[in-house]
């Protein structure tokens, strides 16, 4: 987390789940250190917006999405079931784009 923030980025899970339900997933891994949003009502709007909402199966798909400051998405990034984002990776594209 502090080589996120060292860079000026601010994590943010985003999920078409509900409060509670992004409440207790939270709690069951021990608590997430960045704030969750929902995208619940109306359906995933802002996951349709960027492309991560699976219409077929009404969740999203797991994504990173790189947002400038401006509101521009500069980079995005999605994973099958069961892969997880590489922070160093991410690290390192947001070093890249921060350079150009």
């Amino acid at each position: 987390m502090k080589q996120f923030e060292e860079k000026g980025a601010q994590l943010l899970g985003l999920s078409c789940d509900t409060i509670p339900a992004l409440k207790v997933w939270s709690q069951s891994l021990g608590g997430i250190a960045y704030p969750l949003l929902s995208d619940y009502f109306p359906n995933g709007k802002v996951c349709q917006s960027l492309g991560i909402y699976n219409p077929d199966n009404g969740f999203t798909v797991r994504a990173v999405i790189i947002i400038d400051p401006q509101g521009i998405v500069r980079a995005c990034h999605i994973y099958p079931p069961g892969v997880l984002p590489a922070p160093n990776e991410v690290l390192a594209e947001l070093t890249s784009l921060q350079a150009a």
